[in-house]
């Protein structure tokens, strides 16, 4: 008879009132995709100066694009996965994602000449990432239906101009995904400035808020410099247990931040390396609070509202589904209860979003009036 041991499972629910914890303490990783004859393969950068040498100058410009960041910040590394010419299927493209897999990714842009069965191939790949609570997140160009997704972004500009003429949203995904991936925790980049264009998608106010409801990131001209109009990913459709923040791309990488520590420092610190005890539970109870207070005090979650406990409903609901009988055990019976390989967390609080909305009432006086 087989047994039901599979592989050690984490567990990570996101739920309303605020997810998971903890917090990776720095700035983004940028993943980008260019092809070329040479310096195939993945290659590390820091810096500009660690671009390959023997890559082509369109694809050197390109990868320069993710290191500009903004006045905000900027990446602090970009994964570059060089690929084979060619577009007439997507072997190259599907390897060069392979490649990325063993690599720590918060965004993902496609290759500048992206062809729509490629896109294709990107998305899912990101999704399907994100199911093993991965934190990449994809920006690319919008198509005719938006992938209704908080793990991707799609940009929907055909208005672009910079001094050197038209610019594709293809080809400027790579340059979104480091102002992304270089915006501090507490910060999101609404309205982040891109000094090097002199043109957008021409757009109503009317129509510029209907495109952001669609899920579509776009930018504005104010008359002086072009800007992100909102930063949102693709998610219109909210779930169940959601909420409308997470359209916001501040609020996911939040989530991702929570999300990342905990898959990260429980794999790597938790799994099977102590005893199951109901104090090294605790043990772990104290850990996590201990990056909840520091996410609270990065800005990205509320001060003072986090919390974190073993989960007595989860236990209980274990113990009875191991035949225990708990009808005569006190609450904290339950919870110091043996539980096999079973660890059950319950931590939340709440993600706090930037300022970008203002009602501002100037009051002017009357001569010869009192303030």
């Amino acid at each position: 008879m087989a047994t039901t041991n599979g592989l050690p499972t984490l567990n990570i629910a996101f739920e309303k009132a605020a997810e998971q914890v903890a917090n990776r303490a720095k700035k983004g990783y940028v993943a980008l995709m260019v092809r070329d004859e040479q310096d195939q393969g993945v290659h590390l950068m820091s810096s500009e100066a660690l671009i390959p040498s023997k890559l082509g100058e369109d694809n050197k410009q390109h990868i320069k694009t993710a290191f500009l960041g903004s006045d905000r910040g900027a990446p602090s590394l970009v994964i570059l996965a060089v690929i084979a010419p060619g577009t007439d299927d997507t072997t190259a493209l599907k390897g060069g994602l392979k490649s990325l897999e063993q690599y720590s990714i918060d965004y993902l842009a496609g290759p500048p000449d992206v062809t729509d069965e490629e896109l294709t191939v990107l998305t899912d790949w990101v999704k399907a990432q994100r199911a093993l609570y991965r934190t990449v997140k994809l920006v690319r160009p919008w198509k005719t239906a938006g992938s209704d997704n908080m793990g991707i972004i799609e940009l929907d500009e055909t208005g672009m101009k910079d001094q050197y003429g038209a610019l594709t949203a293809a080809e400027y995904c790579a340059r979104f995904a480091g102002i992304l991936a270089g915006t501090p925790m507490g910060m999101s980049a609404t309205y982040t400035v891109l000094p090097e264009l002199t043109a957008v998608t021409d757009r109503s106010r009317e129509e510029q808020i209907e495109a952001i409801n669609n899920g579509k990131l776009i930018l504005l001209h104010d008359g002086l410099q072009a800007k992100i109009a909102r930063a949102v990913n693709s998610l219109v459709t909210i779930p169940a247990k959601g909420n409308q923040d997470w359209s916001k791309i501040k609020i996911v990488e939040g989530m991702d931040l929570i999300s990342y520590y905990l898959r990260t420092t429980i794999d790597t610190k938790w799994i099977g390396q102590y005893p199951n005890t109901y104090d090294n539970k605790q043990l772990l109870v104290t850990a996590i609070s201990s990056y909840l207070r520091y996410l609270e005090q990065a800005g990205v979650l509320s001060a003072g509202e986090s919390y974190v406990r073993v989960d007595y409903d989860r236990q209980l609901q274990w113990l009875q589904s191991q035949g225990v009988d708990t009808s005569s055990m006190t609450e904290q019976q339950v919870l110091e209860y043996q539980t096999g390989s079973w660890v059950f967390i319950r931590c939340g609080g709440r993600l706090v979003d930037a300022m970008e909305d203002f009602e501002v009432v100037f009051a002017a006086q009357a001569y010869g009036t009192a303030a």
